[in-house]
């Protein structure tokens, strides 16, 4: 790999105004000049689980102490998601402390930040009596958070996710697990009301949603059936199948122009590859594979699916960034990948 730079220890979390923001352990580190150096941007503020992730990344992994999503939000605070809890820090201080206690599941999967610089988040548990599920909101950067809107009982298992869209200033969110439950969907007013786009099967079960101007790109997360890439058409919603896939979608990211997606190595019947896959896109439509890893030789039920992590703003017009997770010489590494030297670019 002579043409990319790959940070050891360090795992991207979010790129803004070109500043490289990662975790390490439980801190979060930032460069301004390409991963050659850094600075502490901050810690997380909870002893217990810190400690863990502070010692060992093997045990990081076991108990699942890190810190997987960042957000740099428009006032300058930032927004982090650890082991049960959503922490903040506010602009210029460099301690992140608790404002939410996850009580139920281990953690969001992700959170967004609407034009008014509304938080919102929804709640990834197992469920497995199919519990109301609730999507929380904040209206002060993080500090205080309120229900906004809930699924009812035997209605979804978890959200996987809650989108903004720029294009038309919506939130979207995505759901799952079995059929009837994959929804994907939005709402024009903060929840207080929700549109169903897409409900149904397996194909309709995303983890993110990402958004072009006149369509949407998602990669399937299912171990039940072949995972692949859908375009959904806005004005009428037209489904186009794009490009099958080794395994389920946990991790994808887009500019205005590029998108990429990676599978993750999620053994079942129908999903066999023990690589983990970036494919990248120059539009959205014609798909092709960019880089893969082999997953570790660690059991993934204890030590986690192998797979790669886009940070919030990975692409621009010359490289890629993303972070392996559970893979073979790659794992808590971040990837610096040229695309202009790659030659995958379109001209």
């Amino acid at each position: 790999m002579p043409n990319n730079k790959i940070l050891s220890g360090y795992c991207a979390l979010n790129i803004c105004n070109n500043v490289i923001y990662a975790a390490k352990g439980y801190k979060i580190f930032k460069s301004f000049d390409g991963g050659k150096s850094w600075e502490i941007d901050g810690k997380i503020e909870d002893l217990k689980y810190s400690l863990i992730a502070n010692t060992s990344r093997l045990l990081a992994r076991l108990f699942r102490t890190e810190i997987t999503y960042l957000l740099i939000l428009q006032d300058g605070s930032r927004v982090a998601i650890g082991k049960k809890g959503i922490f903040v820090a506010q602009k210029n201080e460099k301690i992140y402390r608790k404002t939410f206690n996850v009580s139920r599941g281990t953690r969001p999967l992700n959170m967004c930040e609407d034009s008014k610089g509304y938080l919102y988040f929804g709640e990834y548990l197992s469920n497995p009596d199919r519990e109301e599920v609730h999507i929380f909101k904040s209206i002060d950067s993080g500090k205080t958070w309120t229900i906004c809107h809930t699924f009812p009982k035997s209605t979804i298992r978890h959200v996987h996710g809650i989108f903004y869209d720029k294009y038309e200033d919506l939130l979207w969110f995505a759901t799952g697990d079995l059929d009837g439950e994959c929804i994907i969907g939005y709402t024009n007013d903060s929840f207080e009301t929700v549109k169903i786009f897409k409900h149904g099967g397996q194909k309709y079960r995303a983890v993110q949603l990402l958004f072009f101007k006149d369509f949407i790109i998602y990669g399937t997360d299912t171990e039940y059936d072949k995972n692949y890439i859908y375009r959904l058409d806005r004005k009428n919603g037209k489904e186009h199948c794009l490009q099958e896939l080794q395994g389920s979608v946990l991790s994808s990211v887009n500019s205005d122009e590029y998108a990429a997606i990676s599978t993750a190595v999620e053994p079942s019947e129908v999903n066999h590859d023990i690589y983990s896959y970036i494919w990248f896109s120059n539009d959205g439509y014609q798909w092709k594979e960019l880089y893969k890893g082999k997953k570790d030789s660690l059991n993934p039920k204890y030590f986690q699916y192998g797979r790669f992590k886009f940070p919030i703003g990975a692409i621009n017009n010359e490289e890629i960034l993303f972070s392996g997770h559970a893979l073979e010489r790659l794992d808590n590494k971040t990837i610096i990948y040229s695309l202009t030297l790659s030659g995958i670019l379109k001209h």
